[in-house]
């Protein structure tokens, strides 16, 4: 017995030719009563519209990201100006006249200078200074300093 399901011969008419299907592509739809140019140009309009709110979607999120990195940096000036005053003070207690003098008296062992143990000098020659008579520049001193090695070697 022959499966009827598979036999479709006997639902064809011979009047009627049979369609194959089609090779090119099938042509926009119609809607009736609109145009078929207006059916192409309404969903390119909708693409256009997605296009642009896909576009502001992600520049606000990235405005987000941007302004979230701010926050952060802002946050993070606030802590590290807090941390920048506790080292000034710190600096100025202790590179106070108080601090130094606590300093030399302990860890240096100095004493402070009393009115006792200062000496005064009295000059009567007067005031004057003494110019030396060597004329030679600092690169004539380093030249003979080198001349002089290489003779000590010979």
């Amino acid at each position: 017995m022959n499966n009827l399901a598979y036999d479709l011969s006997r639902y064809e008419t011979p009047e009627a030719p049979r369609i194959e299907p089609a090779e090119h592509p099938q042509p926009v739809p119609s809607v009736p009563g609109i145009p078929k140019t207006t059916v192409a140009k309404i969903i390119v309009v909708v693409v256009v519209c997605l296009t642009v709110v896909m576009a502001c979607v992600y520049s606000h999120s990235r405005i987000s990201e941007v302004h979230a990195q701010v926050q952060d940096a802002k946050a993070e000036l606030v802590i590290l100006e807090q941390e920048n005053a506790r080292m000034i003070a710190s600096i100025e207690e202790k590179s106070s006249q108080k601090a130094v003098e606590e300093y030399a008296v302990k860890v240096l062992g100095m004493q402070k200078l009393e009115r006792s143990q200062t000496e005064y000098i009295t000059i009567e020659s007067g005031n004057h200074a003494e110019v030396s008579e060597d004329n030679e520049t600092v690169f004539e001193k380093i030249s003979d300093f080198f001349d002089d090695l290489v003779n000590k070697e010979e």
